[in-house]
């Protein structure tokens, strides 16, 4: 019998090839309605327990959904870290949470969100899980991605320019930030609950009725 751990590794993997391979049911609609899109995007930190939560709970069930098609979606991490004058950013769970996000942050710059997505799920899991050595390493062989893209972007001092960004777009989020996980949805924040579908589905104009809608 496959142990849990395999189990959510094979998980992973499936996973992955469906939203690679997207269903292409309403490609001609969207063709003709590429301003009705929904752009979400989640503000967060890779050690926050509420932020895993709703990413390995909330965000990995809705974007199952075929309301999906017309999300376009963004992770931001960084959440409550603070960012000196010199450039060091401090993080609220400690330096570790500064690591996963820069790792992170390397990863969504990097990859597609069809690519980069399977990988943050996969290490959101195994941080507050198996606490695997190597996590992220393992991750990205897990789901085939050259981890080396991603030790160049830390190690050259990218990855923490990229935090360094993502911390000026955080601070700079009207209403401020004051918890994680924090999501936006066209411009407006919204409770980030399981109902990530309602917010969607309100907020999308075009003429596609999507299943997830109907309720």
């Amino acid at each position: 019998m496959a142990s849990p751990t395999s189990f959510c590794f094979l998980s992973l993997i499936l996973f992955l090839l469906m939203i690679i391979n997207p269903s292409q049911s309403h490609s001609s609609e969207l063709k003709n309605g590429a301003n009705d899109f929904v752009h979400v995007s989640l503000y967060y930190e890779s050690l926050c327990p509420y932020s895993k939560d709703f990413i390995l709970k909330s965000l990995q069930n809705f974007i199952k959904l075929d309301v999906m098609s017309v999300v376009s979606l963004r992770l931001v991490p960084y959440g409550n870290a603070a960012t000196s004058q010199n450039g060091t950013v401090s993080c609220q769970h400690g330096p570790d949470e500064c690591y996963y996000n820069i790792i992170e942050a390397c990863a969504i710059e990097a990859w597609s969100m069809k690519l980069s997505l399977p990988f943050i799920f996969c290490v959101e899991n195994g941080l507050f899980t198996s606490k695997t050595p190597n996590l992220w390493q393992s991750c990205s062989n897990l789901l085939r991605l050259d981890p080396k893209t991603i030790q160049n972007c830390y190690s050259s001092g990218h990855g923490n320019e990229l935090h360094i960004s993502n911390g000026k777009e955080t601070n700079g989020l009207n209403p401020p930030l004051t918890h994680t996980p924090w999501l936006v949805v066209n411009g407006q924040n919204v409770v980030a609950n399981d109902d990530l579908a309602i917010y969607v589905c309100n907020a999308y104009k075009g003429p596609i009725k999507f299943k997830a809608c109907q309720r």
